[in-house]
């Protein structure tokens, strides 16, 4: 660094000479440039001309961080030559300034940590003076995630109806932290911490899903979310969960139909379990299986139904954590339960035969009496009486309005 300061005090003591233009010529340089840490970066910086009887006398880099003062890590002088604060990791891009000396564009090998800062390329122009522009440099580490279930047990660090972490989503060696996040659907809460590498200037980032314990959570999937700057997408992590507990035990099989004969009957015992049950034990209520029951694992198996197993069945389930049991009551029918679609024609009701035939006889009977009271009721009204015929088979008489009236002559067909 010595013969770098000495060329700028050199440079700032020497005067410009009279009658020198100043001219408008500008710099330039983006104003941000991220790189990506332990990668190669260029800060470009470029004079767009120079006017005619003027030229280049020295070209510098300076660096400004948010909470320190400005230092010079670049210089190039046409006759001195370059200089660098750290010459195995800087360099110039232009690889003849002498030609190039409208290009300032400097390289950073190795990127760290450190060198995020702002800085500012000089050109210093006879007789013009100083022109610069500025670069914020934003150095980016890349994470690495990992995401994983923690395996819940009931004890002493899982207490009944308390959440406890599930999963555990970590994103390592990030600079800056990442954001993390979890999409699930069972309600958990989540809680997370920022460890920082000083050395590196790298963050870690650990969060933690918590959630109440129960079958239900166990095996369901939930998704670590992680995002970050030098990404243009997100990283998205699945997690199955692990939640170990008891045996929880069911019987299914049993179908209420099982009747004296019934032939290849099945009861099974249906187990819900983390770890995987270790054994099963097929029992009574009263003691040990009806000799005509046969236990297979989780299955009992009844090649014949008889009275003996009219009783109450236990399936002991039992896994590293614990023993659980179902249990289900048989009742044995003395003939099998047929449904209606099952009976064949004439045997598809619960009314019998004969009782069949008593309701098509006394809808007959009552079709009959109904006849006899309609006519009697209509025959025998008072006032009413049958057309009587006369002497000539011509001539009728009938009562009308309750009052006789007189005989009436009517002429016969040979009369007319």
């Amino acid at each position: 660094m010595a013969p770098l300061l000495a060329l700028l005090a050199l440079l700032a003591l020497t005067p410009a000479p009279p009658g020198a233009g100043t001219g408008s010529m500008a710099v330039r340089a983006p104003a941000e440039v991220r790189g990506l840490l332990g990668h190669l970066l260029t800060l470009p910086c470029h004079l767009e001309s120079l006017e005619p009887g003027t030229f280049v006398t020295m070209v510098s880099w300076t660096q400004r961080k948010p909470k320190g003062n400005e230092s010079t890590v670049a210089v190039f002088h046409p006759t001195q030559g370059t200089s660098f604060s750290e010459p195995k990791r800087m360099q110039f891009m232009a690889a003849n300034q002498v030609v190039e000396q409208r290009d300032a564009s400097l390289q950073v090998l190795d990127l760290r940590a450190k060198d995020e800062a702002y800085y500012s390329c000089e050109f210093t122009i006879f007789p013009v003076g100083v022109r610069r522009a500025g670069t914020g440099l934003h150095v980016l580490a890349q994470p690495r995630n990992t995401a994983e279930a923690q395996e819940v047990a009931p004890g002493p660090a899982a207490l009944p109806g308390q959440p406890v972490p599930v999963a555990r989503c970590v994103s390592s060696r990030g600079r800056p932290p990442a954001r993390v996040t979890w999409s699930q659907r069972l309600n958990g809460t989540a809680t997370q911490s920022q460890v920082p590498d000083p050395d590196a200037g790298t963050f870690t980032v650990t969060s933690l899903l918590w959630l109440v314990p129960s079958s239900q959570v166990d095996g369901e999937e939930v998704t670590c979310i992680v995002e970050h700057e030098s990404w243009e997408e997100q990283v998205r992590l699945p997690v199955a969960l692990s939640v170990r507990y008891p045996p929880e035990v069911s019987i299914s099989g049993y179908d209420d139909n099982w009747y004296l004969g019934r032939t290849e009957a099945t009861l099974t015992c249906d187990v819900r379990s983390n770890p995987e049950p270790t054994g099963y034990d097929w029992s009574t209520t009263t003691g040990p299986l009806p000799p005509s029951a046969v236990a297979q694992g989780a299955r009992l198996l009844i090649p014949t139904v008889d009275k003996s197993i009219n009783t109450t069945f236990i399936c002991r389930v039992t896994n590293a954590l614990g023993t659980s049991q179902g249990e289900v009551m048989v009742q044995v029918r003395g003939e099998e339960s047929r449904t209606d679609k099952d009976q064949p024609i004439g045997e598809q009701s619960d009314i019998p035969n004969e009782g069949i035939l008593g309701l098509i006889l006394g809808g007959l009977l009552f079709l009959v009496l109904l006849g006899v009271l309609v006519y009697c009721w209509f025959f025998k009204r008072p006032g009413w009486t049958h057309p009587r015929p006369s002497v000539n088979r011509d001539v009728a008489y009938s009562v009308v309005n309750g009052q006789v009236s007189s005989p009436q002559y009517v002429p016969t067909r040979g009369q007319w």
